[in-house]
């Protein structure tokens, strides 16, 4: 029997249909799996998160999970009624980050970077990322800052916790790249169903020819 009598069958159109809209529900499965719960993620990574510490001084701070950190220098703050406002730019202060289970420091990298400011609807309230962090090991952490000559004075107010820049940045581009790697099978698989359409109809036009 000539190759050309097989016929091809016309599940084949079926099945080249139906695999771009399977791509098509995967792509907008993975994307809906890659979207955060805003309202809880963006309260996660708020301001109400952060561990202040009046400085010079030194508190505990716990981190729930490995991930960035920060440490923000807050120039308006308000703490137990205390009103704190200084320059915007943070003072030179030697700050230490001490893990209580290691008995290590963890390296605390600059970040005075024009625009890394935060404020919120309270206007007693801004700061300016100060250091970043980077924690291997969840635990709870000694933070400590003092200035180089041992003075106690002026006091300012230095916030721990959450990188805000990082975890926003981490929201946002997670689907924007689930959708990228969808788009791009969807569209492979597209071209794939293009080809198996083609070469289905080349067939059964070569079958109906050699009858």
């Amino acid at each position: 029997m000539s190759e050309y009598k097989l016929k091809p069958t016309r599940w084949l159109y079926v099945m080249a249909i139906f695999l771009p809209v399977l791509a098509c529900l995967g792509t907008a499965f993975v994307v809906y799996l890659n979207v955060p719960d805003l309202p809880g993620t963006l309260d996660a990574i708020g301001v109400k998160n952060l561990t202040q510490v009046v400085v010079p001084g030194s508190a505990e701070v716990t981190f729930p999970q490995k991930g960035a950190y920060a440490i923000y220098y807050e120039y308006r703050s308000v703490i137990d009624g205390v009103s704190y406002t200084r320059n915007q730019f943070p003072p030179v202060m030697i700050c230490q980050l001490r893990s209580k289970d290691t008995g290590r420091n963890v390296g605390l990298e600059p970040s005075q970077v024009e625009g890394n400011i935060y404020t919120t609807h309270n206007p007693t309230r801004a700061g300016v990322m100060y250091k970043m962090i980077s924690i291997d090991q969840p635990g709870l952490y000694t933070f400590s800052c003092e200035y180089p000559d041992g003075s106690a004075v002026p006091r300012s107010v230095m916030a721990v916790g959450p990188n805000m820049v990082w975890e926003f940045l981490n929201i946002a581009l997670k689907p924007i790249a689930a959708g990228f790697v969808g788009t791009v099978v969807f569209v492979g698989v597209c071209g794939f169903s293009i080809l198996l359409i083609a070469l289905v109809a080349y067939k059964r036009h070569q079958s109906k020819k050699y009858r």
